[in-house]
């Protein structure tokens, strides 16, 4: 059962790194990509540890909004406001589940 947990985890933060280094492509260079998509695994690895799928659809949502920002916006931008509604969504998702389980 731990296994299974540990791959989810682990699966969950690997898809998140590949799908931001996979978005974030034309904006950054090497160094950067590579950081961005770290940090977007690590973060959502560590928000996978208290809600199992909840970060992986954030994180969909938060590229989702950097397709669209970056068009109308410049790289720049587009970044920190993909940034930012990461780090709110993965917060609200963990607080979400802490109000589940405080009413169970």
């Amino acid at each position: 059962m731990d296994y299974y947990l540990i791959l989810m985890i682990a699966g969950s933060g690997v898809l998140a790194g590949g799908a931001a280094y996979a978005v974030t492509g034309r904006d950054l260079g090497g160094g950067g990509r590579a950081a961005v998509a770290l940090a977007c695994g690590l973060l959502v690895a560590a928000a996978s540890l208290f809600v199992p799928y909840l970060p992986v659809l954030v994180l969909l949502g938060a590229a989702a909004a950097h397709l669209v920002l970056r068009r109308l916006f410049t790289a720049g931008a587009a970044l920190v406001a993909s940034g930012t509604a990461l780090v709110a969504g993965c917060s609200f998702s963990v607080l979400l589940m802490m109000a589940a389980l405080e009413t169970m």
